[in-house]
């Protein structure tokens, strides 16, 4: 478990994900389980982990070398969503629970409870309207990198989108390649392929996060996938972001032309415009078990404000 634990905190920092659902989610009305006999890999509603994805390009693969300025991810495209206030705002987490974790190629289950040492910060909510609701900017594809001794890891993101976003929680998912290449050589060591979900709730003044990661290998074959729970502390309040006031005009404006044209075609009681507050909380898969019990506890640890 140790050599993937530097890859999936990675994906941890990368913060506010972006637009557009990975073509490789699944839809159904089935429980699926995983093929190591454990966890549920499903969504509530039928959102799954994909069981396999699209096989890496060749430039991408171990032995390659990488040059992170050369690679183009095609142009971002800005969109926007509506959150809740509770998750307006800069936080915080110090502490993550490892409460669940599935190696598809030993088919091993476990379940370590096991709490590490962390700290990253990530920051949602760029915008306010007329009615005082926050927005947040999704811009998508992009990439980040993180440093370690001896090589960097590069997290392209290609595919991303909020599945549910209300009073009582929001759920996202982003899947991409993630690279680690040597920083002697600038040759790929390794090359793997992660799908996300993160589901953020209000838990006392912060917000408490659990994700699924599902790593797949530069063939697309699945290789693990691991759930995490963590407690976001909170560390600056919501404020809005001038840089993003151009983006955000030309989105309301859109958006306003289209609820006109709608209300000179629609008949009364038609359904409205989709928006905020969504309704239906998707289950975040690989946390089934964990539905209806207590949720496993991050110790409390930071400001409280």
């Amino acid at each position: 478990m140790k050599h993937i634990l530097p890859r999936l905190a990675a994906i941890f920092a990368l913060g506010a994900l972006c637009t557009g659902l990975p073509a490789s989610a699944q839809y159904g009305t089935t429980q699926a389980q995983s093929s190591a006999g454990g966890a549920p890999t499903m969504l509530k509603a039928g959102v799954e982990h994909s069981e396999t994805v699209q096989p890496l390009e060749s430039e991408l693969r171990p032995g390659q070398r990488f040059d992170p300025n050369a690679t183009i991810l095609g142009t971002p495209v800005d969109d926007w969503i509506c959150i809740p206030p509770w998750f307006a705002g800069t936080f915080y987490v110090d502490r993550s629970l490892v409460v669940d974790f599935i190696d598809y190629r030993t088919q091993t289950h476990l379940a370590p409870n096991k709490l590490e040492k962390i700290y990253r910060t990530f920051h949602y909510g760029h915008q306010l309207d007329s009615n005082g609701r926050v927005w947040h900017l999704n811009r998508c594809p992009y990439r980040n990198s993180i440093q370690s001794e001896g090589s960097i890891q590069y997290n392209l993101i290609r595919q991303s989108k909020f599945l549910h976003s209300g009073n009582d929680s929001v759920v996202e998912t982003a899947t991409g390649p993630a690279l680690v290449v040597s920083k002697e050589t600038g040759v790929i060591a390794r090359s793997t392929t992660i799908e996300t979900f993160g589901r953020f709730e209000p838990y006392g003044q912060g917000i408490r996060k659990t994700t699924s990661i599902k790593g797949f290998n530069f063939a697309g074959m699945p290789e693990d996938l691991i759930v995490r729970v963590e407690q976001g502390y909170r560390l600056e309040q919501f404020s809005p972001d001038p840089t993003t006031a151009e983006s955000f005009a030309a989105f309301m404006a859109k958006r306003q032309a289209q609820r006109e044209a709608r209300m000179q075609i629609q008949q009364p009681g038609a359904p409205q415009m989709q928006g905020y507050p969504m309704q239906g909380a998707p289950q975040i898969p690989g946390t089934s078990q964990l539905q209806g019990y207590p949720a496993p506890r991050v110790p409390s640890r930071g400001p409280s404000n």
